[in-house]
């Protein structure tokens, strides 16, 4: 039984590498800083992106064996909140909002780990982060930090 699990636990892992591969050269990033609805890629790399939308609508966010990190603390929100829809296999995401913002998290998690590390009052007009999607063997990481200032 044991060699049964292993072997398909192998070429299962073969098989999410190659597909990884082939999508790498397939899949193209749509995001800048300006973007109001991102398409994001991260395959066997990590991506850093500091949105300054206005307005930010959400939009989606493909890791595969990478990292990617999302500040959205100089965003303007749409008027109907954040949408991000995720797909995280083997990696990680790290997204950070401004302080008060409230998270929904709709995801299904295998295998892996999601953290809300946000600090939120009970505001309910406050602007909401809604997460869906999957993540398997990896993690999702929201956190609220302040901007800082420089003081001249």
């Amino acid at each position: 039984m044991f060699k049964f699990i292993y072997r398909t636990v192998k070429y299962a892992l073969v098989a999410a590498l190659g597909a990884a591969t082939a999508a790498k050269f397939v899949l193209q990033s749509r995001a800048d800083p300006e973007t109001q609805e991102i398409d994001l890629v991260s395959i066997f790399d990590g991506t850093n992106l500091a949105s300054v939308a206005n307005p930010f609508y959400g939009g989606k966010i493909l890791n595969l064996f990478a990292g990617t990190n999302l500040d959205l603390r100089k965003v303007k929100p749409g008027p109907t909140g954040v949408s991000l829809d995720l797909a995280v296999l083997c990696g990680g995401v790290n997204i950070l909002v401004p302080e008060g913002w409230r998270v929904r998290s709709q995801m299904n998690i295998n295998a892996g780990g999601f953290n809300d590390a946000t600090r939120t009052n009970a505001d309910p007009d406050a602007t909401t982060v809604t997460l869906t999607g999957f993540v398997v063997l990896g993690g999702v990481n929201i956190q609220s930090r302040p901007l800082m200032e420089v003081v001249s």
